[in-house]
């Protein structure tokens, strides 16, 4: 198996235990609506899920899809647009896994200013601010390469994902809606953007400019 496959590989499962993850967590959570409430309230502090989300579900996903963003990084290393763009998305991952880590108060209040409360404020927002800037970049990146659905694909989930964020801040209603539009923007930009390292040699492979 090439380098790229295992790559896309690992953001596919990555992906994929995230989505089991949040339908099963919604399916167990008393009262739970996907499109009123955060998805890190399944894993909060007190949940009846919190345990089993947070280190079953948001920890393994978010490291399976920063390894995969490394290896793809590596792929592209010497194109300095494309790398820059998987290390951002990496720490995107990576975010989500700590996220895990430390959890947010019941139901995500943020009145809470515990510690993990904070952390995991620090880890998703940051998080979010990287995926958001690697769409863009990588966007040129697809652009040079001539690959002009993954062109399109970065700018309308840019755009998607810049709304999904300013309503999570605002937590403009419905923001459990709103936020699986910003998540799930960036997440099909990247198993997008994972694909191209499986089919015809990477975007901007070792060897091309970008």
């Amino acid at each position: 198996m090439t380098p790229g496959r295992v790559a896309f590989g690992l953001l596919a499962a990555g992906f994929l235990i995230q989505l089991v993850t949040i339908v099963w967590g919604g399916a167990v959570y008393p009262g739970y609506d996907h499109t009123r409430q955060f998805i890190s309230e399944l894993g909060a502090t007190g949940a009846v899920t919190g345990p089993a989300v947070s280190w079953w579900g948001f920890v393994p996903s978010g490291l399976l899809i920063g390894a995969g963003c490394i290896i793809a990084a590596w792929l592209t290393r010497r194109s300095g647009l494309a790398a820059a763009a998987w290390l951002l998305l990496g720490w995107y991952g990576l975010s989500l896994a700590a996220a895990g880590v430390y959890p947010c108060a019941f139901e995500c209040s943020r009145s809470d200013s515990s510690f993990n409360a904070l952390m995991h404020d620090l880890f998703g927002g940051t998080g979010y601010l990287t995926g958001i800037v690697a769409l863009p970049l990588a966007a040129l990146v697809a652009r040079r390469e001539k690959r002009t659905g993954l062109f399109i694909l970065a700018l309308v989930g840019t755009v998607l994902a810049v709304v999904g964020f300013g309503g999570v801040i605002l937590e403009t209603e419905p923001v459990g809606l709103i936020q699986r539009m910003l998540e799930g923007s960036v997440g099909l930009f990247i198993l997008a953007f994972g694909w191209t390292l499986t089919r015809n040699g990477p975007v901007a492979a070792p060897g091309q400019s970008a």
